[in-house]
Parts: structure tokens; C-alpha cells; sequence
């Protein structure tokens, strides 16, 4: 893997393959290998450019005793973005699909197109209405964040992966991979405060983003993911909504192959034409 500073930090990431530019982020416990499966596919008509972010796989963990601010993983894109050199396709999922959003909005250009799978972008939630919805979020981090305070790694884990999988299923969670999550919980809860604490998105620049946004969510998904889709696909002029039967939230893990088909086509389709105005309908997959 190839290594660059950010704001102090050594950030790690690969760049394979040559072609239009495709970046990668990663979920949340996750890093770059989650989309090897992909970048394998891809990379020989792609240049492909994923890095882990802050606290994951190689990269630096976020400085003990700092305050964590969501824009510190989003500039990672920024930076990668400029290297690239040409306008590039995101691709993100959950937290990263967050940090892709986050990242587009602080970029002067336009990207190529955005792929994104329940991104987690909590402040789209007030900004368009749906305050009730996000005080429930609020209410749901301040438990994650007493138990980071009391030190209570199990504790994060079982609120952070019983929100997304089901209590059931973390129970059930062999103890090798809970053990993986349990290395990265702190940042994780980092992650929820730093989301729910960041401003409210620029609705006007949004309004004005030509590039084609595809943006795909599991059917049997919390409600709120969902929500915040709606939210964006009010907001966002070219986007459109991918539901994906029998999927929940981890849906590039437990589906890859129709997540990884369905990023593919949007990806081939945006450097086949430019945006052609609004499509806000909902298909099935």
C-alpha cells in the first residue's frame, strides 16, 4: 500500500489499475479489503483508488484525547480526488458513503458520478424536516458514547452492531470477528458523535449537483437509513434509489454480488453520458 499525510496523520491506500477514476470508502469496523472483490473486476479498465480511513486497516488512529471532527476522514477523499487527477466516481458504504457525500460537498468539482449503500448522513435529516427522526438518532449516540466514556467496548459493539444486524445476529457473531470490531470501536463511536455534530449540509450546493448520484438501500434495513435516502433524493437534482430485495444494511457484505453489479452499471453508465436532469424513482433489484 502506498502512504500520504493528512492533517498529521499517515493514511493508507491503494492505487491500482489505470483508467477513469473510481474511489472507494469503506463502512465503519471495515477498510479498503471490503471492496477487493470489486477492485479486482474493475481495476483493469479503472484506475482504482481506496484508502483505509482514519483508525482502520493501515492508517493512523485518530489521536488519544483529540476531538474527533467528521471532515478529517472526508479530506482524505479531497486529497485523493485531486491526485487523481480527473474527475472521479465515489463509491461508499455507510460511514463511507457519509464521508463520500461529505467529501463531494467540500470539492470545488464536480465528481463523475456517486455510488452510495446507506449512506449514514444523519444532518440531511433536519436540514430537509425530519427532525424527529434525527432526535432519535441523537438520543441512540448518547448511549454509545456513555459506554465508550465508561470504557464499555462490549457495550458499543452490542448498541453499534445490534442497531445494524440485529441483536440476535451479533449475539451469534463468531468471536474472531466480534474480536475485529471490538479493536475499532472507539473510533466508531467517534464516528456517531462526529456525524451527529456536524453542520447541516449545504442544501443550495446540493440542489446544484449535476453529477448522477445511484443511491441503493436493503429492504429490510432500519427505517432510518431509508429516511435519510429519501432525505438526499429530495435534495440531490440527478439521483435515483435502488432497493435491494432480502438485504439489510450490510447488504455489500451479505449480497456482493447484486451491490457489486448494481455500482458497476452506475459507474459504467456515468462514463457513457452526463446527467440528464431528475430521476427520483425507486426500482427493485
Amino acid at each position: 500500500m502506498q502512504t500520504f499525510e493528512v492533517g498529521g496523520l499517515k493514511v493508507a491506500y491503494i492505487d491500482e489499475g489505470s483508467g477513469p477514476p473510481v474511489i472507494f470508502a469503506h463502512c465503519s469496523s471495515a477498510s479498503h479489503r471490503m471492496w477487493r472483490p470489486l477492485i479486482e473486476k474493475l481495476k483493469s479498465r479503472h484506475r482504482i483508488i481506496a484508502p483505509d480511513l482514519i483508525g482502520y486497516g493501515a492508517t493512523d488512529r485518530w489521536p488519544e484525547g483529540k476531538p474527533f471532527e467528521f471532515s478529517a476522514d472526508s479530506q482524505i477523499l479531497v486529497e485523493l480526488a485531486k491526485m487523481a487527477g480527473e474527475p472521479a466516481h465515489f463509491v461508499g458504504h455507510s460511514y463511507g458513503g457519509a464521508v463520500s457525500l461529505q467529501a463531494v460537498m467540500q470539492m470545488e468539482a464536480e465528481p463523475r458520478g456517486m455510488t452510495l449503500y446507506e449512506p449514514v448522513a444523519f444532518p440531511i435529516l433536519p436540514a430537509t424536516g425530519r427532525q424527529k427522526v434525527f432526535n432519535r438518532m441523537v438520543d441512540f449516540v448518547s448511549k454509545i458514547e456513555a459506554a465508550a466514556a465508561r470504557g464499555d467496548h462490549e457495550e458499543v459493539a452490542r448498541l453499534y452492531m445490534g442497531f445494524w444486524i440485529g441483536r440476535l445476529r451479533w449475539w451469534l457473531t463468531p468471536r474472531k470477528l466480534k474480536d475485529r470490531v471490538l479493536e475499532t470501536v472507539d473510533k466508531v463511536a467517534m464516528e456517531f458523535g462526529a456525524i451527529r455534530d456536524a453542520e447541516q449540509p449545504d442544501l443550495d450546493k446540493a440542489r446544484k449537483l449535476s453529477a448522477s448520484v445511484l443511491m441503493a438501500y436493503g429492504a429490510k434495513t432500519r427505517p432510518i437509513a431509508i429516511d435519510v435516502i429519501k432525505a438526499l433524493n429530495e435534495v440531490l437534482p440527478n439521483s435515483r434509489i435502488v432497493r435491494l430485495a432480502g438485504a439489510s444494511h450490510m447488504g455489500p457484505m451479505t449480497h456482493p454480488d447484486k451491490v457489486n453489479a448494481i455500482i458497476e452499471a452506475h459507474i459504467a453508465e456515468c462514463l457513457e453520458a452526463s446527467a440528464h436532469g431528475a430521476k427520483h424513482e425507486t426500482v427493485e433489484a
